[in-house]
């Protein structure tokens, strides 16, 4: 596991923290077919590693950084005092990023820093300086990634790969833009299935559209926050 990558950026039911939970890859190939901030992938960067995200602004965030230059991401600013994401004089693509920065776990990009920010407390958590170098040292790692804007049916790859498939979770999920209202569980459940290689399926405890077993009550991005999580495994 690569533990010195920290998260590209802050999502809600991003998998970074609880990553060990999971089983490691068995495939030079991960595939998130539901990207988010990709946690899981971000432990093992220097897999072969395909996201298929279908909001458009998570997967521009994404396609961003795979391709900016260090020098790009240390010349973001900070938000101005009384300020928004929109006094920059940056691309859309930065603004969402520092965007996904502003509050912990959010699952659209902010305009404005959160209560949290403005504390001051844990600066490596919110954009700033920490948040800025990290990014920076990390990009030339995900170079060889690559993303595509498309529903997880239409995910490109078709070999053996170890898939971490992290969906909006059919009774949590409502909060994202592409939530759990738009999902068949009946459909993806047969489409986990049938995934050539490893597989490896997220949920909450309680769900049954796949035989699911905890893994235990886990810390979430936000603090304070815990949640029950559940797995279901073809191996």
């Amino acid at each position: 596991m690569s533990s010195g990558m920290r998260p590209f950026f802050n999502y809600y039911g991003g998998k970074w923290r609880s990553a060990f939970r999971y089983p490691a890859p068995r495939h030079e190939t991960i595939v998130e077919p539901f990207a988010g901030s990709a946690g899981y992938a971000t432990r093992y960067a220097d897999r072969l590693v395909v996201l298929c995200e279908i909001d458009p602004v998570v997967f521009s965030v994404w396609q961003y950084l795979i391709k900016v230059k260090a020098a790009e991401v240390l010349a973001i600013p900070d938000i101005p005092a009384a300020g928004t994401v929109d006094d920059l004089n940056i691309c859309q693509e930065a603004r969402w990023l520092v965007g996904f920065w502003l509050n912990a776990g959010a699952p659209t990009p902010r305009k404005s820093p959160s209560k949290w920010m403005r504390s001051g407390t844990r600066p490596g958590s919110y954009w700033g300086t920490r948040v800025r170098q990290t990014i920076a040292q990390q990009v030339d790692v995900i170079r060889h990634w690559r993303v595509y804007n498309c529903h997880y049916e239409d995910c490109p790859i078709t070999t053996a790969a170890t898939w971490f498939i992290d969906p909006p979770y059919e009774s949590a999920g409502k909060h994202y833009r592409f939530g759990s209202a738009g999902i068949d569980y009946t459909a993806l459940a047969g489409w986990c299935k049938s995934r050539p290689g490893q597989v490896i399926v997220c949920e909450n405890e309680g769900a049954g559209w796949l035989p699911f077993q905890s893994i235990g009550d886990v810390q979430t991005m936000r603090k304070g926050r815990r949640s029950k999580e559940a797995v279901w495994c073809n191996q």
